[in-house]
């Protein structure tokens, strides 16, 4: 579509899985020992992004409005439940959109056409998810906690959980 596109990965197997998706991958774990991680962001995009998908506002969103480029948009689509201190000054000189995503706040309308041009991107092989671990069903509280604080270290494809053997899907 002509994007071009940065990932972040903080785990050899995440980095490789960002490059394989085909995106310029990013270490987001140098941040904390050199500033190399927002010199390479700011190296792949010098006018600042223009959009960003933040998974872990909580941690990054002081370092996304660095990032964000005049216009740009903030996505949050994923934050653990704390409070963060941000500058609100710094987002009125680019005019930052920052925006939560929640797709529980989705119309059934809505739903219907994600879920259909999900379904044809997967088909059309546009979109190829990358799975990193499969529950039962019966370990729900245990897919909670692998999102949050994954087993291996870091998050390397979705959690899915596996229906019953009894249902037909």
């Amino acid at each position: 579509m002509g994007c071009s596109v940065v990932g972040s990965a903080g785990t050899a197997a995440g980095l490789e899985a960002v490059v394989k998706a085909g995106a310029q991958a990013v270490n987001h774990r140098r941040w904390d020992r050199e500033k190399g991680y927002l010199e390479a962001c700011k190296a792949a995009a010098p006018e600042g992004f223009d959009v960003i998908l933040e998974m872990a506002a909580h941690a990054n969103l002081a370092v996304d409005l660095q990032l964000v480029g005049q216009n740009g948009r903030i996505c949050i689509v994923g934050s653990k439940s704390q409070d963060i201190n941000i500058n609100p000054r710094t987002l009125m000189p680019k005019q930052v959109d920052v925006r939560g995503v929640f797709l529980g706040s989705a119309t059934p309308e809505e739903l219907q056409d994600i879920h259909a041009s999900l379904f044809d991107a997967m088909q059309r092989k546009a979109l190829v998810p990358v799975v990193g671990l499969e529950l039962p069903l019966q370990e729900a509280a245990k897919a909670h906690v692998e999102v949050m604080a994954p087993s291996s270290g870091g998050a390397a494809g979705n959690v899915v959980l596996l229906p019953p053997a009894e249902c037909n899907l």
